[in-house]
């Protein structure tokens, strides 16, 4: 019967586009965790243990999601069963993975971090079981990882095995509900935006001359992507800000520029997700007036992307600026490496993203952002110790004439096979 259940289990999770891009951002993790460890340096890795969990349970819940969409399903027999089978068994791999590292490096506070992120993964599969388009807040499990360091140390010990009865707990109602699997009609919208979105979600802010301004503003750029990014570029700073003040007056230490950078990193790279999953849309965009040419349109998307990188860099510096205001032990040298840094990781996407030609490719690019999250808690790690962060902006520097080559060589690249 295993060995029935096993049968495509590689073309089924890996030769997915959106499967294979939440898996591989769990391999990203659990390569950047490897090299943490053989490097000594420790204080990231619960982060990357728990993204290897957030990113498995996000592929799982991708897969049944898939499951709902597929109207022949029912037909096949023994298929449903087996991507159940293999979902189990996806999951208790990279749990198993996860805890024997938590527990044989010395981490503090490990193994509830990966079983806090565990429960939330298969939390988040419930409610996509439950509710089809909860699967637009996958980004939410991700957000999650920079606080579970804060969220167990308020845990009471007794957390410890209150979280595995949570995760049998939800795997049991998961179990239940797929006895009664049917055919959605809301999956198959999920699946297709999902594939072209990057599985994104933000709420609709409507049509009105700020936001009409902001799209013609970003035009070319934005084209493959839709309204989104403009309601990303307007929802998120104004979040952030808000955060910086609950900062203040509640006096708590929410990591909000972490955050930030963390999403203008993601929304370059939903960028070109969207430019390479709606390829057939490139030559409705050449042939619309106002390029001179094949060259014009690559100019064009060239220098918008150039404004969409000065708009995040001057939102960071921006924000970082409050916090600099109202945060005496904030630093002009930490304002910098977040600001550089902040620069250096969406160029480096902007860059690699022109050369992408696959979803895969975009994937790939993942590690950049993975990257750009350890640099940027190491260094979060340094301030709190009192070290100097000198050497942060001093690499930081060398990165910015790094990104703005990578940004130039993937102008080069940018459609240069295609719109012949």
């Amino acid at each position: 019967m295993m060995s029935r259940a096993l049968r495509g289990m590689l073309r089924f999770w890996l030769f997915d586009v959106g499967c294979a891009s939440f898996l591989g951002t769990g391999l990203l993790a659990l390569a950047m965790m490897l090299v943490l460890a053989f490097s000594g340096k420790y204080d990231a890795m619960p982060i990357m243990l728990g993204m290897i969990q957030v990113s498995t349970c996000a592929a799982i819940a991708w897969q049944l999601n898939r499951l709902s969409a597929t109207e022949w399903a029912s037909l096949v027999p023994g298929y449903t069963e087996s991507i159940q089978w293999q979902a189990l068994i996806v999951g208790v791999i990279s749990t198993l993975i996860s805890l024997s590292a938590a527990m044989l490096m010395p981490l503090e506070g490990a193994v509830e971090q990966v079983l806090l992120a565990s429960v939330a993964g298969i939390a988040f599969i419930y409610f996509c079981r439950r509710h089809i388009k909860g699967f637009y807040f996958s980004f939410a499990l991700f957000l999650l990882l920079p606080f579970t360091p804060e969220i167990t140390a308020f845990l009471p010990s007794l957390s410890l095995y209150l979280l595995p009865l949570a995760a049998v707990g939800f795997i049991y109602l998961i179990r239940n509900d797929l006895k009664a699997e049917v055919w959605h009609l809301e999956a198959r919208s999920v699946y297709l935006n999902g594939l072209e979105m990057g599985w994104f979600w933000l709420p609709n802010l409507g049509s009105n001359s700020l936001m009409n301004r902001l799209d013609r503003w970003l035009h070319p750029v934005n084209f493959f992507v839709g309204p989104m990014l403009s309601m990303m570029l307007v929802l998120l700073p104004a979040l952030a800000l808000l955060l910086e003040l609950v900062n203040y007056f509640v006096d708590i230490e929410l990591p909000v520029l972490f955050i930030m950078g963390q999403f203008s990193a993601v929304a370059c790279t939903l960028v070109h997700w969207s430019r390479v999953q709606r390829w057939r849309a490139t030559e409705t965009l050449y042939i619309l007036p106002g390029f001179d040419g094949k060259q014009g349109l690559i100019e064009a998307f060239a220098s918008a992307q150039y404004r969409l990188l000065g708009y995040f860099t001057v939102t960071m510096a921006l924000l970082a600026t409050c916090t600099l205001i109202l945060n005496p032990d904030f630093t002009l040298l930490i304002w910098s490496h977040l600001v550089l840094s902040t620069f250096c990781v969406c160029a480096l996407l902007l860059g690699l993203g022109c050369a992408a030609r696959s979803a895969m490719h975009i994937s790939l690019s993942l590690l950049v952002v993975i990257c750009h999250a350890i640099w940027l808690s190491t260094a979060l790690v340094a301030l709190r110790e009192g070290r100097d962060l000198s050497t942060y902006v001093t690499i930081d520097i060398g990165l910015v004439a790094f990104s703005l080559l990578t940004l130039w060589w993937g102008k080069r690249k940018l459609w240069c096979d295609a719109l012949v």
